[in-house]
Protein backbone atom coordinates (compact mmCIF):
# COMPACT_ATOMS: atom_id res chain seq x y z
CA UNK A 1 0.00 0.00 0.00
CA UNK A 2 2.89 2.02 0.63
CA UNK A 3 4.54 1.45 -2.77
CA UNK A 4 1.30 2.66 -3.85
CA UNK A 5 0.87 5.67 -2.37
CA UNK A 6 4.32 6.64 -3.62
CA UNK A 7 3.80 5.90 -6.76
CA UNK A 8 0.57 7.93 -7.05
CA UNK A 9 2.80 10.81 -5.38
CA UNK A 10 5.31 10.59 -8.13
CA UNK A 11 2.46 10.43 -10.74
CA UNK A 12 0.95 13.67 -9.56
CA UNK A 13 4.22 15.49 -8.93
CA UNK A 14 4.87 14.39 -12.69
CA UNK A 15 1.90 15.76 -13.95
CA UNK A 16 1.77 18.97 -11.91
CA UNK A 17 5.45 19.11 -13.44
CA UNK A 18 4.54 18.45 -17.09
CA UNK A 19 1.06 20.78 -16.72
CA UNK A 20 3.81 23.24 -14.99
CA UNK A 21 6.00 23.29 -17.93
CA UNK A 22 3.70 23.20 -20.79
CA UNK A 23 1.60 26.46 -19.58
CA UNK A 24 2.03 28.97 -21.98
CA UNK A 25 3.56 32.36 -20.98
CA UNK A 26 0.89 34.16 -21.00
CA UNK A 27 -2.74 32.63 -20.59
CA UNK A 28 -5.77 32.86 -23.21
CA UNK A 29 -9.22 34.43 -23.19
CA UNK A 30 -11.58 32.00 -22.68
CA UNK A 31 -12.91 32.87 -25.95
CA UNK A 32 -9.86 32.22 -28.02
CA UNK A 33 -9.60 29.20 -26.20
CA UNK A 34 -13.03 27.73 -27.93
CA UNK A 35 -12.20 28.89 -30.90
CA UNK A 36 -9.19 26.88 -31.03
CA UNK A 37 -11.05 23.72 -29.92
CA UNK A 38 -13.74 23.74 -32.30
CA UNK A 39 -10.97 24.42 -34.93
CA UNK A 40 -8.84 21.42 -33.87
CA UNK A 41 -11.77 19.66 -33.74
CA UNK A 42 -14.37 20.10 -36.72
CA UNK A 43 -15.79 17.07 -36.48
CA UNK A 44 -16.85 17.27 -33.08
CA UNK A 45 -18.56 20.58 -34.04
CA UNK A 46 -20.27 19.41 -36.89
CA UNK A 47 -21.53 16.27 -34.93
CA UNK A 48 -23.24 18.30 -32.25
CA UNK A 49 -25.88 19.03 -34.55
CA UNK A 50 -26.83 15.96 -34.84
CA UNK A 51 -27.10 15.51 -30.75
CA UNK A 52 -30.16 12.83 -30.16
CA UNK A 53 -30.04 10.90 -26.44
CA UNK A 54 -32.64 8.69 -27.70
CA UNK A 55 -30.40 7.44 -30.77
CA UNK A 56 -30.09 4.03 -31.02
CA UNK A 57 -27.85 2.14 -33.38
CA UNK A 58 -29.98 -0.27 -36.09
CA UNK A 59 -26.69 -1.22 -37.64
CA UNK A 60 -23.88 -1.37 -34.42
CA UNK A 61 -20.91 -1.94 -36.77
CA UNK A 62 -19.70 1.78 -36.37
CA UNK A 63 -20.87 2.26 -32.45
CA UNK A 64 -18.53 -0.81 -31.75
CA UNK A 65 -15.48 0.02 -33.16
CA UNK A 66 -14.82 1.37 -29.39
CA UNK A 67 -14.19 -2.04 -28.81
CA UNK A 68 -10.86 -2.23 -30.87
CA UNK A 69 -9.15 0.63 -28.96
CA UNK A 70 -7.05 0.03 -26.08
CA UNK A 71 -9.15 1.11 -22.90
CA UNK A 72 -11.64 -1.37 -23.96
CA UNK A 73 -8.85 -4.09 -24.04
CA UNK A 74 -7.56 -3.55 -20.84
CA UNK A 75 -10.31 -2.78 -19.23
CA UNK A 76 -11.66 -6.51 -20.25
CA UNK A 77 -8.45 -8.01 -19.72
CA UNK A 78 -8.84 -6.45 -15.51
CA UNK A 79 -12.14 -7.51 -15.55
CA UNK A 80 -11.39 -11.09 -16.82
CA UNK A 81 -7.98 -11.33 -14.83
CA UNK A 82 -10.26 -10.23 -11.56
CA UNK A 83 -12.97 -13.05 -12.11
CA UNK A 84 -10.34 -15.86 -12.74
CA UNK A 85 -8.21 -15.20 -9.46
CA UNK A 86 -11.61 -15.23 -7.64
CA UNK A 87 -12.01 -18.70 -9.37
CA UNK A 88 -8.97 -19.30 -8.10
CA UNK A 89 -9.09 -18.37 -4.57
CA UNK A 90 -12.38 -20.82 -4.38
CA UNK A 91 -10.82 -23.89 -5.28
CA UNK A 92 -7.81 -23.02 -3.13
CA UNK A 93 -9.81 -22.44 0.00
CA UNK A 94 -11.43 -25.47 -1.03
CA UNK A 95 -8.18 -27.78 -1.12
CA UNK A 96 -7.13 -26.23 1.90
CA UNK A 97 -10.58 -27.16 4.04
CA UNK A 98 -10.36 -30.33 2.23
CA UNK A 99 -6.63 -30.98 3.80
CA UNK A 100 -7.80 -30.04 7.08
CA UNK A 101 -10.47 -32.45 7.13
CA UNK A 102 -8.58 -35.04 6.42
CA UNK A 103 -6.02 -34.20 9.11
CA UNK A 104 -8.45 -33.91 11.62
CA UNK A 105 -9.75 -37.29 10.77
CA UNK A 106 -6.71 -39.24 10.44
CA UNK A 107 -6.13 -37.80 14.37
CA UNK A 108 -9.69 -38.27 16.00
CA UNK A 109 -10.37 -41.51 18.21
CA UNK A 110 -13.26 -43.46 17.08
CA UNK A 111 -13.93 -45.39 20.70
CA UNK A 112 -17.31 -46.65 19.14
CA UNK A 113 -16.48 -48.50 16.38
CA UNK A 114 -16.35 -52.04 17.47
CA UNK A 115 -16.80 -53.12 13.58
CA UNK A 116 -15.09 -53.12 10.29
CA UNK A 117 -18.00 -52.52 8.66
CA UNK A 118 -18.48 -49.52 11.12
CA UNK A 119 -14.74 -47.88 9.89
CA UNK A 120 -15.92 -48.77 6.26
CA UNK A 121 -19.28 -46.62 6.68
CA UNK A 122 -17.29 -43.88 8.07
CA UNK A 123 -14.61 -43.56 5.64
CA UNK A 124 -17.38 -43.28 2.39
CA UNK A 125 -19.32 -41.12 4.33
CA UNK A 126 -15.90 -38.63 5.27
CA UNK A 127 -15.23 -39.41 1.37
CA UNK A 128 -18.84 -38.54 -0.06
CA UNK A 129 -18.35 -35.17 2.42
CA UNK A 130 -15.17 -34.57 0.63
CA UNK A 131 -16.39 -35.04 -2.79
CA UNK A 132 -19.24 -32.79 -1.85
CA UNK A 133 -17.73 -30.11 -0.94
CA UNK A 134 -14.60 -30.18 -3.97
CA UNK A 135 -17.91 -30.23 -6.36
CA UNK A 136 -19.71 -27.13 -4.60
CA UNK A 137 -16.39 -25.45 -5.31
CA UNK A 138 -15.49 -26.28 -8.85
CA UNK A 139 -18.62 -25.37 -10.28
CA UNK A 140 -18.56 -21.90 -8.38
CA UNK A 141 -15.26 -21.58 -9.80
CA UNK A 142 -16.16 -22.49 -13.06
CA UNK A 143 -18.36 -19.71 -12.85
CA UNK A 144 -16.14 -17.06 -12.84
CA UNK A 145 -13.80 -18.72 -15.03
CA UNK A 146 -16.54 -18.48 -17.97
CA UNK A 147 -16.94 -15.29 -17.13
CA UNK A 148 -13.21 -14.68 -17.70
CA UNK A 149 -13.18 -16.47 -20.71
CA UNK A 150 -16.43 -14.16 -22.01
CA UNK A 151 -14.21 -11.10 -21.55
CA UNK A 152 -11.28 -12.03 -23.00
CA UNK A 153 -13.44 -13.08 -25.89
CA UNK A 154 -14.56 -9.61 -26.24
CA UNK A 155 -10.91 -8.79 -27.11
CA UNK A 156 -10.81 -7.76 -30.26
CA UNK A 157 -7.77 -5.80 -30.52
CA UNK A 158 -5.46 -7.56 -32.94
CA UNK A 159 -2.23 -5.89 -31.16
CA UNK A 160 -3.43 -6.69 -27.47
CA UNK A 161 -4.62 -10.07 -27.86
CA UNK A 162 -1.05 -10.73 -29.40
CA UNK A 163 0.55 -9.45 -25.81
CA UNK A 164 2.30 -11.88 -24.04
CA UNK A 165 0.48 -11.10 -20.93
CA UNK A 166 -2.93 -11.71 -22.58
CA UNK A 167 -1.80 -14.88 -24.05
CA UNK A 168 -0.93 -15.90 -20.57
CA UNK A 169 -3.80 -15.06 -18.93
CA UNK A 170 -5.95 -16.91 -21.25
CA UNK A 171 -4.38 -20.41 -21.12
CA UNK A 172 -4.38 -20.24 -17.65
CA UNK A 173 -8.20 -19.33 -17.44
CA UNK A 174 -8.40 -22.26 -20.56
CA UNK A 175 -6.37 -25.07 -17.82
CA UNK A 176 -8.52 -24.46 -14.89
CA UNK A 177 -11.88 -24.02 -16.72
CA UNK A 178 -11.23 -27.30 -18.47
CA UNK A 179 -9.68 -29.28 -15.64
CA UNK A 180 -12.62 -28.73 -13.26
CA UNK A 181 -15.08 -29.67 -16.43
CA UNK A 182 -13.68 -32.61 -16.92
CA UNK A 183 -13.67 -33.64 -12.83
CA UNK A 184 -17.14 -32.32 -12.97
CA UNK A 185 -17.88 -34.65 -15.70
CA UNK A 186 -18.41 -32.57 -18.20
CA UNK A 187 -15.91 -34.16 -20.60
CA UNK A 188 -17.67 -33.07 -24.16
CA UNK A 189 -17.54 -29.79 -22.80
CA UNK A 190 -13.64 -29.58 -22.69
CA UNK A 191 -13.27 -30.35 -26.29
CA UNK A 192 -13.79 -27.21 -28.39
CA UNK A 193 -11.39 -25.47 -25.81
CA UNK A 194 -8.72 -27.85 -25.42
CA UNK A 195 -8.42 -27.28 -29.47
CA UNK A 196 -8.80 -23.46 -28.56
CA UNK A 197 -5.54 -24.12 -25.93
CA UNK A 198 -3.52 -25.69 -29.00
CA UNK A 199 -3.60 -22.82 -31.06
CA UNK A 200 -2.66 -20.24 -28.29
CA UNK A 201 0.86 -20.89 -28.86
CA UNK A 202 2.79 -23.69 -30.69
CA UNK A 203 5.05 -24.30 -27.78
CA UNK A 204 1.46 -25.87 -25.95
CA UNK A 205 1.11 -28.43 -28.64
CA UNK A 206 3.66 -30.23 -27.21
CA UNK A 207 2.43 -30.34 -23.91
CA UNK A 208 0.83 -34.09 -23.04
CA UNK A 209 -1.88 -33.04 -20.61
CA UNK A 210 -3.98 -31.46 -23.55
CA UNK A 211 -4.15 -34.27 -25.52
CA UNK A 212 -5.05 -36.96 -22.99
CA UNK A 213 -7.73 -34.44 -22.39
CA UNK A 214 -8.84 -34.50 -25.77
CA UNK A 215 -8.49 -38.25 -26.37
CA UNK A 216 -10.95 -38.73 -23.04
CA UNK A 217 -13.17 -36.09 -24.65
CA UNK A 218 -13.26 -38.00 -28.01
CA UNK A 219 -13.37 -41.18 -26.19
CA UNK A 220 -17.23 -39.92 -24.44
CA UNK A 221 -18.66 -38.52 -27.25
CA UNK A 222 -17.87 -41.73 -29.66
CA UNK A 223 -18.94 -43.96 -26.71
CA UNK A 224 -22.28 -42.39 -26.32
CA UNK A 225 -23.02 -42.13 -29.88
CA UNK A 226 -22.56 -46.15 -30.45
CA UNK A 227 -24.04 -46.69 -27.31
CA UNK A 228 -27.40 -44.67 -28.11
CA UNK A 229 -26.79 -44.94 -31.51
CA UNK A 230 -26.91 -40.81 -31.84
CA UNK A 231 -25.81 -38.96 -34.87
CA UNK A 232 -24.25 -40.28 -38.18
CA UNK A 233 -21.73 -42.87 -39.08
CA UNK A 234 -19.09 -40.22 -40.08
CA UNK A 235 -19.64 -38.23 -36.94
CA UNK A 236 -18.46 -41.38 -34.69
CA UNK A 237 -15.57 -42.27 -37.47
CA UNK A 238 -14.55 -38.87 -36.74
CA UNK A 239 -14.78 -38.74 -33.28
CA UNK A 240 -13.00 -42.13 -33.09
CA UNK A 241 -10.27 -40.70 -35.01
CA UNK A 242 -9.38 -38.11 -32.80
CA UNK A 243 -9.46 -39.85 -29.84
CA UNK A 244 -6.69 -41.89 -31.60
CA UNK A 245 -4.95 -38.85 -32.89
CA UNK A 246 -4.68 -37.55 -29.33
CA UNK A 247 -4.04 -40.96 -27.78
CA UNK A 248 -1.34 -41.36 -30.01
CA UNK A 249 0.64 -37.85 -29.95
CA UNK A 250 0.20 -38.12 -25.69
CA UNK A 251 2.20 -41.28 -26.24
CA UNK A 252 4.89 -40.07 -28.34
CA UNK A 253 5.12 -37.24 -26.22
CA UNK A 254 6.25 -39.21 -23.37
CA UNK A 255 7.20 -42.18 -25.01
CA UNK A 256 8.81 -41.05 -28.08
CA UNK A 257 7.90 -43.05 -31.55
CA UNK A 258 10.42 -45.46 -30.93
CA UNK A 259 9.45 -46.52 -27.98
CA UNK A 260 6.87 -50.22 -27.11
CA UNK A 261 4.84 -48.15 -25.37
CA UNK A 262 4.28 -46.44 -28.49
CA UNK A 263 4.05 -49.54 -30.67
CA UNK A 264 1.53 -51.00 -28.41
CA UNK A 265 -0.80 -47.79 -28.60
CA UNK A 266 -0.04 -47.88 -32.13
CA UNK A 267 -1.16 -51.24 -32.14
CA UNK A 268 -4.46 -50.64 -30.09
CA UNK A 269 -5.55 -47.72 -32.26
CA UNK A 270 -4.86 -49.77 -35.64
CA UNK A 271 -6.81 -52.80 -34.35
CA UNK A 272 -9.72 -50.22 -33.24
CA UNK A 273 -9.44 -48.43 -36.23
CA UNK A 274 -10.12 -51.85 -38.79
CA UNK A 275 -13.26 -52.80 -36.77
CA UNK A 276 -14.56 -49.68 -37.09
CA UNK A 277 -14.20 -49.88 -40.67
CA UNK A 278 -14.89 -53.43 -41.47
CA UNK A 279 -18.43 -53.90 -42.47
CA UNK A 280 -21.16 -55.65 -40.64
CA UNK A 281 -22.18 -59.46 -42.15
Amino acid sequence: MKKLLSAVALLTVFAASAALYAQPAAAKPAADAKKDEKKDNPADEKEAKWYNPDYRPYVASFDELYKLGDDFANNKFRLALSNYQTGRSILDKMREEVQRNKEEWADAKYLNEKWYWQTIDRKMREERILLEKKGRAKIKAVTYFTRAINHLDEIQNRSFREKQQMKDLTAAVYRDWIIAQYDLGNLPQTIDLLERYLKIDPAFETEISPHKYLASGYGFKEAVAEKYNKGTEAERIFFKKNKNKHLLRATELKYKKDSPEYEHILELVNRDEIIATKPSP
